[in-house]
C-alpha cells in the first residue's frame, strides 16, 4: 500500500496503543529480549504445528513474525496493523526478501479487516491485550476463518518472576481467557509453555 493512502487512517480506539514512525522503527530492537524472542519462537512453532494454506496475523507490527513463519512455509499469508507506519515497514521487508507475490501487509485491525477473504489460521502475538474490544472483536474474526480454521491467540502470562512485575498491564492469564469464554459463548483450548499462552478458538 502507498504511503498516500496509509495515512488516511485512524484504526485505533481511544487508549490504545499507537505506533508512529519513530516507535515503529525501533520496535523490532524488543525481540533482542531474551524472553520475546523465546515467546516468538513458541509463536512461530505453535503456528507451525498447525496445518494451513493462507493465514492471517492480526497486529504484524513490523512483520518479523509473519515473515519468519512464510520462510518456513509455503503459503498466502495476510498482516494487518493499525499502523501505517509498521505498514510500511513490513512491505518494504517483504519486497527485499521478494517474497510479495505471497506475503502482504494492510492497514487494518480486529475491527475492520481488508477484504472478504477466508483463512484456515487468524493469529495475533502480544496484541490481544491492548484490544479495547476484546469481546466484540472475537465473532467478527472468526466470521472470517473457513469452516475448520482457528483463531490463536498469543500472550505473556505471570511466571511469577520478577522480570514480570514490570509489565503486569501486558500479561493476561488463563483466567482471563476463560472469563472470556464465559461471555462470549466460545470453547477455548489451552497450549501453555514457560510463562507463554496461545488461546485456540474456532
Amino acid at each position: 500500500m502507498a504511503d498516500d493512502e496509509t495515512v488516511k487512517y485512524d484504526l485505533y480506539l481511544p487508549g490504545e496503543e499507537r505506533f508512529g514512525a519513530i516507535s515503529s522503527k525501533f520496535y523490532g530492537i524488543v525481540r533482542a529480549v531474551p524472553t520475546l524472542r523465546r515467546f516468538y519462537s513458541f509463536v512461530e512453532n505453535t503456528v507451525l504445528s498447525r496445518n494451513f494454506e493462507n493465514l492471517l496475523d492480526i497486529g504484524s507490527g513490523p512483520g518479523i513474525t509473519l515473515l519468519d513463519i512464510a520462510k518456513r512455509h509455503q503459503g498466502s499469508f495476510m498482516g494487518i496493523d493499525p499502523s501505517p507506519h509498521m505498514v510500511r515497514i513490513a512491505s518494504r521487508k517483504t519486497a527485499k526478501l521478494g517474497m510479495a507475490d505471497r506475503v502482504r501487509f494492510s492497514v487494518g485491525s480486529s475491527r475492520n479487516i481488508p477484504g472478504n477473504e477466508k483463512f484456515d489460521l487468524i493469529y495475533t502475538s502480544l496484541s490481544f491485550h491492548h484490544w479495547k474490544d476484546r469481546e466484540q472483536s472475537i465473532d467478527p474474526i472468526v466470521e472470517r476463518l473457513k469452516p475448520s480454521g482457528r483463531f490463536m491467540i498469543f500472550e505473556v502470562t505471570d511466571d511469577g518472576s520478577f522480570n514480570r512485575r514490570f509489565v503486569m498491564s501486558h500479561l493476561m492469564s488463563r483466567r482471563d481467557f476463560e472469563i472470556l469464554g464465559s461471555k462470549t459463548g466460545r470453547e477455548m483450548e489451552f497450549i501453555e509453555d514457560s510463562g507463554f499462552i496461545c488461546c485456540i478458538l474456532s
